[in-house]
């Protein structure tokens, strides 16, 4: 059995005005194990239901232990992301629209790469106070 890194990732909230500034933290409980080989921290959207499925991503960054940025990578990291004015948090029938915040760390063990995926949705709509 192999043990998965324990990484939590929080938002300041869970309801966003366009344009505003999504903000929180991620943490790796105990820091990345030694064989890490990415961190990677991205806001998208993504649609699903009927028809093509599509994403937008709109914020990406990745730490590597082969370009340095891996040993500067504080552990908790915050963050702040300024959102885009669209598409808006949808919830129809027949297509939705979900926003979230996604925290990939990939590892390696026994000889394969693994990940571990966390992520956590939140709300973008004109009607939440920034």
């Amino acid at each position: 059995m192999i043990d998965e890194p324990n990484i939590r990732l929080e938002l300041a909230t869970t309801t966003y005005a366009p344009r505003a500034e999504l903000a929180g933290a991620f943490v790796i409980a105990g820091g990345p194990p030694a064989d890490t080989k990415s961190i990677e921290f991205s806001v998208l959207w993504r649609t699903s239901g009927k028809g093509t499925e599509d994403i937008g991503v709109v914020h990406y960054e990745a730490w590597k232990p082969d370009d340095g940025t891996l040993a500067a990578l504080p552990n908790p990291n915050t963050f702040a992301v300024t959102l885009p004015p669209t598409p808006w948090s949808y919830d129809g029938e027949l297509i939705k629209i979900h926003w979230l915040v996604r925290l990939r760390l990939r590892w390696e063990a026994l000889g394969r790469t693994r990940e571990v995926v966390e992520d956590v949705e939140f709300t973008l709509t004109p009607a939440a106070r920034s």
